[in-house]
């Protein structure tokens, strides 16, 4: 053999030892590793669990949209076809539902939250976030909207084109009720919180998903701007994720 080729033979053998050690090194380092540090790349614990009763629930604009002299029109016909629970008019859980998350000091501001408006609604409706939260609002119809800010002069109507978008700041404590002039459906409700560390929004069976750094917290489902239901209380986030054990009943009643 050629002493080139040799030299060449030699040192894809070298390589080919070195490698296995390395990758050997590496998953003992990583055996050992805090499991902080290993989460530091990636997501943080959260809880898991899922609301219930909302289907007991009628927004308000379904009712200020049935009355006599609302001279609203819709083109909904019930079918026969269709199952008498299907038929019923209630809340969309993964729209009108909001789950949050308190603790016992001032929170954080929340990082940007952006909700959009189509079809003629805001999506989502309710949202609780700490006072410094901003909120984008982003129009996503064909057509423009002119949204304000009840009892609030400094957020007056103002138009939103298609396609862009319009911020709002979260300044004080409190409920602000988001409408559109233009749309008497559109509305949404800011829960400002001191202590509102973090919020969910279900999916259409009601599970969610609320990440949350270690500490003790109580866990409240809102609807139209309310608490709503039985609040979980004395939930204990650890360094790991788990499910509840009991559901949170959104109840059907404001307090």
């Amino acid at each position: 053999m050629p002493y080139a080729k040799r030299r060449l033979c030699a040192r894809y053998r070298q390589t080919r030892v070195v490698v296995p050690v390395v990758v050997v090194v590496l998953v003992v380092l990583v055996a050992f590793l805090p499991a902080r540090v290993l989460r530091a790349g990636g997501a943080p614990p959260s809880v898991r669990g899922k609301v219930t009763g909302w289907d007991h629930l009628l927004p308000q604009v379904y009712v200020d949209a049935s009355k006599p002299d609302a001279h609203r029109y819709t083109w909904r016909e019930p079918s026969p076809t269709v199952k008498q629970d299907f038929r019923k008019l209630t809340a969309s859980v993964s729209r009108d539902i909001c789950v949050a998350a308190f603790g016992a000091a001032a929170a954080q501001p929340h990082e940007p939250v952006s909700v959009k408006i189509t079809g003629g609604r805001i999506t989502p409706s309710t949202i609780v976030v700490s006072p410094g939260s901003r909120i984008s609002f982003r129009n996503a119809d064909p057509f423009p909207h002119q949204l304000f800010e009840a009892n609030n002069p400094a957020w007056a109507a103002n138009p939103t084109a298609p396609a862009s978008t319009r911020e709002w700041a979260a300044t004080a404590a409190g409920v602000h009720v988001i409408r559109d002039e233009l749309f008497p459906d559109v509305v949404m409700h800011i829960v400002v919180d001191p202590q509102a560390v973090e919020f969910a929004l279900p999916d259409r069976e009601g599970g969610f998903n609320l990440p949350l750094a270690p500490g003790e917290y109580s866990l409240k489902a809102f609807f139209d701007g309310k608490a709503v239901g039985k609040p979980i209380e004395g939930v204990r986030m650890g360094e790991r994720s788990y499910e509840l054990r009991e559901a949170l009943s959104a109840g059907g009643e404001s307090k």
